[in-house]
C-alpha cells in the first residue's frame, strides 16, 4: 500500500510537523480579559494581590464561591468581603443579604466599573466612563498617560498615582453626598472611591477595579495605591469573592451529565458492574506475587549529619558564623527582593516596613552581623547569640 506513495506520505508528515512546530513556537498573545479572578496571572487577573493578602494585610483569607445569601448564613461577624468585577448587579436576595452582612459589623468593598440594578437604585449610584479604548489595541496604550488618582487622607493627599490608558477610566457621576464620604479622586477631583456607614459595618464602592490587576501590582510603582486602599480594610478575616465574576463559568462534569439521563445512567452502571466482575474473576486468576521492594534510603540526611559533625568537631566558629550570615543575607534578598550590599539606615527602615520586625531589632541583628565579619576569631557564645538573633527575626517576620 505504501509502495509508490511514500514520497507523498513523507511530504504530508513534513508539512504536519512544520505546522505543529510553528504553532508551538509562536508566542501566545496576551490575554487582556478583565477576569479579576485570583487564579489568573494575566494582566487583569488578581493572582498577585490575592497572594499578597495572606500574612501581609491579614492572617485569615478565605475564598467565597457562593451567593451573598448563603455567605450571610454561614459568615461570622467582623470580616471584610471584597468583590471586584467589571460590573455588579445584585438581585433582591443579594441586596437583603448585603445589608444583613453590614448590620452584623462586616465591611464590604465593591470595585466595579459599572454598578447596576437594585444596588445602584438603592444607593443612588451611577458611574460614567472618561476613557474607554473602543478601537485601540492595548499595546498602543502603554505610552499614553491616563487617569491620575490620589487618596484624600492627610498623609497621602500630595501623592498622585499616574496610570496609562490601558486601564478603564471610570468615575462616580452620581451618589448621595449626604450619605457617602469621598476617599479617593481622579485629576478632575471626581470621586473614584466612596464610603458610607451601614449598621455596624462600612460599605465601600470603587469605580476603577483595574488598580488591583496583576499589571499594576507586580513591580509597578502604583501598587502602593492598592496597598493603601487595602490597609483601610482592617478586619481580622478577609473574604475574597469569586462568585460574582463575569468569567466565573461553572462547568458540570461529564459524570453529572451521565447521571441526569436514565439511558446513560443504566449504561454507566452496566459498565461499572462488568469492570468489577472482570477484576474479581480475571484478576484473581492471573494475579502473581508482588515482590517487596525496599524503600530508597535518604542519603541526604546522612550527608547533612556528616557535614554537621565536621563543622562541630572543627570548632571554627568564625567560619560557621560567616556561612550562617551568607545564607541569611541570601534569604533576605530572596524573600524581600532588596539588596544587602549596603547595610545602612535606609536598609533598616525598608526591611522594617517589609518584614514587620521592629526597627531596633533589625538594626541590632545586622549591626551584629557586620561586626562579626570584621572579627578575626569568634567564640561559641557569640555564635549562639548570632543564631538566636536570626531565629527571632525569622519568627517575627511577616514573610
Amino acid at each position: 500500500m505504501l509502495k509508490g506513495n511514500r514520497k507523498y506520505i513523507t511530504l504530508f508528515a513534513a508539512i504536519f510537523l512544520m505546522v505543529m512546530a510553528g504553532q508551538y513556537f509562536i508566542p501566545k498573545p496576551i490575554d487582556w480579559r478583565r477576569t479579576y479572578q485570583n487564579k489568573d496571572k494575566i494582566p487583569f487577573g488578581s493572582y498577585a494581590i490575592f497572594n499578597l493578602l495572606n500574612n501581609t494585610f491579614t492572617r485569615n483569607v478565605t475564598t467565597n464561591k457562593q451567593t451573598l445569601y448563603n455567605l450571610n448564613n454561614s459568615n461570622q461577624p467582623n470580616s471584610t468581603l471584597f468583590i471586584a468585577n467589571a460590573s455588579i448587579n445584585f438581585n433582591t436576595s443579594d441586596l437583603t443579604a448585603l445589608f444583613s452582612l453590614l448590620n452584623k459589623g462586616n465591611d464590604v468593598f465593591i470595585a466595579a466599573n459599572e454598578i447596576e440594578g437594585e444596588l445602584a437604585d438603592t444607593f443612588k449610584l451611577a458611574t460614567s466612563v472618561r476613557f474607554y479604548p473602543w478601537f485601540e489595541h492595548p499595546d498602543s496604550l502603554f505610552s499614553k498617560e491616563g487617569m491620575r488618582l490620589k487618596l484624600l487622607a492627610k498623609n497621602a493627599v500630595k501623592k498622585e498615582y499616574v496610570y496609562n490608558k490601558v486601564s478603564y477610566d471610570y468615575e462616580f457621576s452620581n451618589f448621595d453626598t449626604t450619605r457617602f464620604s469621598v476617599v479617593s479622586v481622579n485629576e478632575d477631583k471626581n470621586p473614584v472611591l466612596i464610603k458610607t456607614k451601614v449598621g455596624k459595618g462600612n460599605l465601600y464602592f470603587m469605580s476603577v477595579p483595574d488598580v488591583f490587576g496583576n499589571f499594576y501590582i507586580v513591580n509597578h510603582p502604583n501598587r502602593f495605591y492598592a496597598y493603601a486602599i487595602l490597609s483601610l480594610l482592617n478586619k481580622p478575616t478577609f473574604i475574597w469573592d469569586e462568585y460574582y465574576k463575569t468569567y466565573n463559568v461553572k462547568k458540570d462534569s461529564f459524570l453529572k451529565f451521565i447521571l441526569t439521563s436514565d439511558a446513560l445512567y443504566a449504561a454507566w452502571m452496566i459498565l461499572l458492574i462488568t469492570v468489577i466482575l472482570y477484576m474479581v474473576f480475571e484478576g484473581r486468576r492471573r494475579q502473581r506475587a508482588i515482590p517487596v521492594i525496599p524503600p530508597v534510603t535518604n542519603t541526604t540526611l546522612e550527608f547533612v549529619n556528616v557535614v554537621s559533625h565536621v563543622y562541630f568537631n572543627s570548632n571554627n566558629h568564625k567560619h560557621i558564623a560567616e556561612e550562617r550570615i551568607r545564607y541569611f543575607y541570601e534569604d533576605i534578598r530572596r524573600r524581600f527582593t532588596i539588596p544587602t550590599h549596603t547595610i545602612d539606615d535606609h536598609f533598616y527602615q525598608l526591611l522594617h516596613q517589609l518584614s514587620g520586625v521592629t526597627h531596633s531589632d533589625v538594626k541590632q541583628l545586622f549591626s551584629y552581623c557586620e561586626r562579626i565579619k570584621k572579627f578575626e576569631d569568634l567564640n561559641e557564645p557569640e555564635l549562639i547569640e548570632l543564631n538566636r538573633l536570626i531565629i527571632n527575626f525569622n519568627k517575627n517576620s511577616l514573610r
